[in-house]
């Protein structure tokens, strides 16, 4: 069995990403299809391991998304690789839709591990689990590298992968 390749996926929740709470808005469906597209990109080029804080917006699509794919390529025999939920804090869902809520709790069951750093929401919980991503990874996938993450991986020396931004 070869090296572990783990990479972080970190990025802006939905209302930060701007394209309105429609999942079906094209920009939003454009997102989900090249988040697919990069998840068998870069599981063929050797990554055993996604890290990510399922946040709703583009690290919950992700794992959404990913899980699935994860489950085909094994089905296939192909290399396939594990999820990782790092939640910032235990009641991270609370406050969604009952909908996002439910589809949050399904991805935390199907992910090969998860992880709670903190029992209660304080003003430093986010930036904990992106820092712990990152320090635990090789590189980063992002959709926003000036954001905190794109910003803390640079300084640690970390590779960064950006999304192809819609037009």
């Amino acid at each position: 069995m070869g090296n572990k390749m783990i990479c972080a996926v970190i990025g802006r929740n939905i209302d930060e990403i701007g394209n309105g709470r429609s999942e079906t808005y094209y920009k939003n469906v454009y997102i989900k299809h090249t988040i697919a597209e990069k998840i068998t990109e870069l599981a063929d080029g050797g990554v055993t391991d996604f890290i990510c804080n399922a946040e709703y917006g583009f690290s919950f699509w992700f794992c959404e998304i990913g899980i699935p794919i994860r489950d085909i390529r094994k089905q296939h025999g192909l290399s396939t690789f594990r999820i990782h939920i790092v939640m910032p804090y235990e009641e991270q869902a609370s406050q969604w839709s009952d909908d996002i809520h439910e589809r949050f709790y399904d991805i935390n069951e199907k992910a090969d591990e998860v992880l709670i750093l903190h029992r209660r929401f304080h003003k430093d919980c986010y930036r904990n689990s992106e820092r712990f991503m990152i320090d635990n990874s090789d590189f980063l996938f992002t959709d926003d590298e000036n954001y905190f993450a794109g910003q803390y991986a640079e300084l640690h020396n970390k590779q960064i992968e950006v999304l192809e931004r819609t037009r």
